[in-house]
């Protein structure tokens, strides 16, 4: 049987990863300070990521890695290089496209996984499974909002990609160029209102370029002046050096408890697309919601790991939406948490919008 070894197995994206995969394979996760007994097919062991060779030692034990041990930018490279050095595929929850230019360099020594999560991650996976709805795609739009109190790592990770270039500010694609795009969008969810401006992400911009979309936008939910304040200052600390960004991320946790508190916690994806099946133009849509990010989060991650384990991938770097097979995952939905619904919205007639035009 396969070992599947989970960096920071006790985390909130790591117990979850463990969960799905252990009643299929065998597994050694570890932890630092929240303990964990060792169970039937799930060896727990304390790990400090900072020690080199702690991880290494960690890695000759398995057959593949997920890193999910805090923030993905501070440790992802040098779990990445170990795994590569070990010739044991690795996998990153988060990764995107700051992990992918630090590894170029060794890309084709082993199989990396990266943008295995939410967001990147399951909203790219919907994004490819609409546009392969289509005959001929043509747009695809997304957005998504969390309601809940995010992890000290998960905010470092938000800070740390976006300074690195995870995706372009106020812009979106448009027929094979990056377009400035500053237009907002009001949403109802859950019957509260949510404001949405135009972020493309470098997924969005993969899946337009793959299928030649002739637009694609992804828009993300404002976070509120205030938290944006901190985040801002916490930039500036970070690059001023040292670890005094750690306490204003701190600050910011207890901004998004308070807010968070009295509304019911939740995460939610939307994504529309329009294309052409056979003579009619099509507009799908698909909803995904659960309880937290972290639950969609570990279902990619341990998706990404099953269509590894089960193909023969070439060495490279993919994106986990590359490589799962959503057909079997939306299968497999029900029995995990997070629920999804796909319709057609609306649906016309070529030949309708053709004497249309003619009149």
């Amino acid at each position: 049987m396969k070992r599947v070894g989970i960096l920071g197995g006790t985390g909130e994206i790591g117990k979850r990863t463990v969960n799905i995969l252990k009643n299929e394979y065998s597994l050694m996760a570890s932890y630092y300070t929240r303990y964990r007994e060792s169970e039937e097919n799930c060896v727990f062991v304390k790990i400090d990521i900072s020690n080199s060779e702690e991880i290494r030692q960690f890695c000759e034990q398995c057959d593949i890695i997920v890193n999910c041990a805090g923030a993905s930018y501070l440790n992802g490279e040098k779990v990445a290089r170990i795994s590569a050095d070990l010739r044991i595929p690795y996998v990153d929850p988060s990764g995107e496209a700051f992990l992918e230019e630090k590894i170029s360099d060794i890309e084709n020594n082993n199989i990396f996984v990266l943008s295995g999560g939410y967001f990147p991650g399951m909203s790219g996976l919907l994004m490819r499974h609409i546009c392969e709805a289509f005959n001929k795609p043509e747009k695809i739009c997304g957005l998504s909002v969390s309601e809940e109190t995010p992890s000290q790592s998960a905010i470092e990770d938000f800070i740390l990609t976006n300074l690195s270039g995870f995706g372009v500010a106020m812009s979106c694609y448009d027929n094979g160029k990056i377009k400035k795009d500053e237009s907002e969008i009001f949403e109802i969810i859950k019957n509260k209102g949510y404001k949405f401006q135009n972020y493309l992400t470098v997924e969005t911009e993969r899946i337009a370029r793959k299928y030649s979309l002739q637009k694609a936008n992804w828009y993300n939910s404002s976070f509120g002046d205030e938290i944006i304040r901190k985040l801002q200052e916490a930039v500036i600390k970070l690059k001023s050096g040292g670890d005094g960004y750690k306490e204003i991320v701190r600050e910011v946790i207890k901004i998004f408890g308070k807010n968070v508190k009295s509304n019911e916690q939740f995460t939610y994806i939307k994504i529309e697309g329009q294309g052409i099946t056979g003579n009619r133009r099509i507009v799908k849509k698909a909803e995904m919601t659960s309880d937290c990010s972290s639950e969609i989060s570990a279902i990619i991650a341990a998706y990404a790991v099953k269509s590894v384990l089960a193909s023969n991938l070439n060495n490279g770097i993919y994106y986990a939406m590359d490589i799962i097979n959503s057909e079997t995952l939306i299968e497999d939905l029900s029995g995990l948490n997070a629920r999804l619904t796909i319709c057609d919205v609306e649906e016309r007639r070529l030949e309708d919008e053709y004497e249309e035009g003619a009149v």
